[in-house]
Order: structure tokens, then sequence, then C-alpha cells
């Protein structure tokens, strides 16, 4: 009888200790789940951050080159206007220097009164 209290002694400490491991193996089961979750979450924060630096990348690029699209337009300005005020300047120049030379000639040619027979 002795032996058999300490078989059935035996066999509810290994019931308990089966359940025990039973429990066990759920409560591992649903941490690994969880740490998969939170390993997605995490890789899709990463993957959310990668495309945000990008865009910021992307972003500054742009306005670097609209920086450098406005400076070019204003040297391109600046090098028109210059272009337009030397044009001027020699247009000037050159209807000035006309002027000049048709005075001249005018001023050389005699004063002619002409009257043509026929008319009276």
């Amino acid at each position: 009888m002795f032996g058999r209290a300490k078989s059935e002694q035996e066999n509810e400490r290994l019931r308990e200790e089966r359940r025990k491991l039973k429990d066990e193996i759920v409560d591992l089961g649903s941490e690994v789940k969880q740490l998969k979750q939170d390993r997605k979450v995490e890789e899709e924060d990463i993957k959310h951050l990668l495309k945000m630096k990008e865009e910021a990348v992307e972003i500054e690029k742009q306005k670097y080159q609209l920086k450098c699209d406005s400076e070019k337009n204003i040297a391109i300005a600046a090098a028109k206007d210059e272009f337009r005020d030397k044009l001027e300047a020699l247009l000037k120049g050159q209807i000035r220097d006309t002027k000049e030379m048709y005075s001249e000639i005018l001023a050389r040619l005699p004063d002619v009164n002409v009257r043509l027979k026929g008319e009276m």
C-alpha cells in the first residue's frame, strides 16, 4: 500500500508537471506570436522611416534644383539686360551718326529751286 501511495503521488506529480509544461508551451507559443508581430511592426516602422527619409532627400534635391534654376535665370536675365543696354547704346550711336551724316550731306548740297517748263 505504501508503494501504491507513492506511485499515486508520483503520478500526480507527473500530471502536475505535464500540465505546467503544457501551460508553458502555450505561453511560449503566445510569446513567439507576439515576438513575430513585434518584429513585423518594427520592420514596417523601419520601412516607413526609410521612405520618409528618401522623401526628405528628394525634397532637398528639388529645393536645390529650384535654387540652381533660379540663380541661372537671374544670371540669364542680367546677361539679357546687359546685351539689350549695349545694343540700345549702339543703335542710338548709329542713329546719331546717321543723322549727322545726312545733315552734313544736306549742308553740302546747294539749294535749288527749279521751275519746270510748262508750268506757270
